[in-house]
């Protein structure tokens, strides 16, 4: 098997792809936890970023796909594979000549661009039903991915067609689909656990508010986030994802298991929120992964529930 000098010497064959060693992780995620990345690398668009996966499929080389490393916890001791970051594929634009529907527009969005940028385009072009979003770190494809859910509103409420890239056991290609809702689920998206990578979304959205009207409203949905303190510290946002059997969200349950405040090294379960594990300095993911155990035991023992992790450790 080639090893990751081989393969860092292809990649430096193509002027849109960036190469690191060692890159530190913690710089690349908002934990700021993190060991060092054997390689990483930034594609600049999708055609470098075919070429990287066709490598990297091709010879079965760990790797993981890193959009605004909002919902990760890199592990102590780094990443022994490749680290691909798609934050450089990141354009942002009007579909022209869409006549479909009256008043309505498409935004055609890269998977690396901020899901905050969107929404401040969608915003100052007048067009409507991203604002839910604003103030959501992390990138688009990873909302896409994990079907981000605010404020009631989900990804798959307003994405129209979505682009990926896959292999198809030779070789890197392509494709494209209009999903329908019935595609998705909660928290969860028709990409998650595969190894489908997002390219680009097209959102199908109404343009028929003034822009002013708009950012009002987008900034009513940051000044909420900021008041449950979601800005306040390093953190992956919410730990647990909500089970609706279990009657209330993760954060009451663990709140009842009087875990709210609960600290294991530089890691903490925030006094303001119980499913927001926050880096009060020098957290280690061995910290964060140790209280996840411990409110994942407690949960099961005193309560029967089995609580599911929406953050992923790499």
């Amino acid at each position: 098997m080639i090893n990751i000098e081989q393969i860092a010497q292809k990649f430096k064959s193509c002027d849109k792809i960036k190469i690191s060693f060692g890159e530190k992780l913690c710089r690349h995620d908002s934990f700021k936890i993190g060991g060092e990345a054997a390689l990483f690398v930034e594609a600049e668009n999708v055609d470098s970023l075919c070429f990287v996966m066709d490598e990297i499929w091709r010879e079965k080389i760990p790797y993981f796909i890193l959009g605004g490393g909002t919902n990760v916890v890199f592990a102590d001791e780094g990443f022994a594979g490749i680290v691909v970051s798609t934050k450089k594929i990141n354009a942002i634009s009007i579909l022209e000549n869409y006549e479909n529907k009256i008043d309505e527009k498409i935004i055609v969005c890269e998977a690396g661009a901020g899901t905050n940028a969107l929404v401040n385009f969608a915003c100052a072009h007048g067009i409507a039903g991203l604002e839910e979003f604003a103030g959501l770190p992390g990138t688009v494809g990873g909302a896409v991915y994990m079907n981000a859910r605010c404020f009631e509103k989900e990804i798959s409420d307003v994405a129209r067609k979505i682009s990926w890239i896959e292999w198809d056991g030779e070789k890197c290609v392509r494709r494209e689909k209009i999903f329908s809702k019935e595609n998705w689920g909660y928290k969860k998206s028709p990409f998650t656990g595969t190894q489908k990578i997002v390219t680009r979304v097209e959102f199908a959205l109404p343009q028929n508010q003034k822009n002013s009207e708009l950012e009002k409203r987008a900034r009513e949905f940051v000044a909420l986030r900021k008041q449950k303190g979601h800005f306040e510290f390093p953190c992956a946002g919410s730990v647990f994802k909500n089970n609706r059997a279990f009657g209330e969200p993760s954060g009451k349950i663990i709140e009842s298991l009087g875990l709210k405040g609960t600290q294991i090294g530089g890691a903490q379960i925030a006094p303001f929120h119980a499913n927001i594990i926050i880096n009060t300095g020098g957290a280690k993911c061995s910290d964060v992964r140790a209280l996840v155990e411990l409110i994942k035991r407690e949960a099961k023992s005193r309560l029967g529930f089995d609580l599911e992790e929406e953050i992923i450790f790499a």
